[in-house]
């Protein structure tokens, strides 16, 4: 007993480690957040060739920032920065909303343009073309409103950890909200830019190159089914002595809204994912508020 007592310090089992504090605990936390943030942003890039596609990127980064961002905060006990946090998360949701609702309306225009090529091509009598028309001249309802723009504020001066995890929640989700806006709507969008660097915010130097690189996006897919229908409602204006144009159209018309439907339904479906992820950190928020410093509740 005496010399197990007296060798105690050098035997490994006996060593006693010092317990790191919530805070610490916290300040590692929100540091792997950003530095995987930082490694996803970087994955990121090149950017593919479809603006859909590159949202459809954006919107997994977004969902999956949003999904890990309740388990960084940890209940941090900073109870103000989660409380004045609650607003953004509800206009991140009415953004999802708003995002959902134009992909819904571009469905339904592929879906006019569709028809209006099944009318064309079922009849070559004139009843035919007329009905054709008629169905191109019904994708152009009224201009919908402006998708929701999502601002950035700088943080400033020493950020603690729960501050550090949602400007980065932040940042990604007006990046999301800018793009879909250049994508969707065809801007202009004003994309965030993020000034910091090293331990705070260790994403900042591969979001900025993401940023440039989506600000260059413009809305192609989108644009593209447009001037093809656009081309092919002249041709059936110019009358019947054009059937080499009409064809030429509608072949455009059908490749162009061939393409634009599985991305569509794709980005559709990361709108959804965010969204969920949108509410997932809400209740999150809304948890760390009813339990104190300590991890009690309050």
């Amino acid at each position: 007993m005496f010399l197990a007592d007296k060798y105690s310090s050098l035997l490994p089992f006996h060593h006693h480690h010092s317990k790191p504090s919530r805070r610490q605990q916290q300040k590692g936390e929100a540091h792997r957040f950003g530095t995987a943030l930082a490694a996803r942003l970087r994955g990121l890039l090149p950017l593919p060739a479809s603006p859909l596609a590159a949202l459809v990127r954006v919107a997994d980064l977004l969902a999956l920032t949003l999904a890990e961002a309740g388990p960084a905060l940890a209940c941090s006990g900073e109870g103000a920065a989660v409380a004045a946090h609650l607003d953004a998360g509800v206009a991140l949701l009415d953004a999802c909303n708003a995002i959902a609702a134009r992909l819904d309306g571009l469905r339904r225009r592929r879906l006019l343009a569709s028809l209006a090529l099944h009318l064309l091509l079922s009849s070559t009598s004139p009843s035919g073309r007329t009905r054709a028309r008629a169905a191109l001249a019904d994708r152009d309802p009224p201009a919908p409103p402006p998708l929701p723009w999502l601002p950035f504020e700088q943080p400033r001066g020493q950020l603690t950890a729960a501050a550090r995890v949602l400007a980065a929640v932040d940042a990604v989700s007006s990046l999301a909200a800018a793009a879909a806006a250049t994508v969707l709507a065809g801007g202009p969008a004003t994309f965030p830019w993020v000034s910091g660097s090293g331990g705070d915010l260790p994403w900042a130097e591969p979001f900025n190159a993401l940023s440039g690189q989506l600000a260059a996006l413009g809305a192609g897919e989108v644009r593209a089914v447009d001037e093809a229908v656009r081309r092919l409602a002249s041709a059936l204006d110019s009358g019947t002595d054009n059937e080499g144009a009409v064809r030429a159209a509608a072949q455009e018309v059908g490749r162009r809204t061939e393409e634009l439907a599985p991305r569509l339904d794709r980005l559709s479906d990361a709108v959804g994912g965010v969204f969920r992820a949108a509410l997932g950190l809400r209740n999150a928020e809304l948890g760390c508020l009813m339990v104190g410093p300590a991890g009690k509740p309050v």
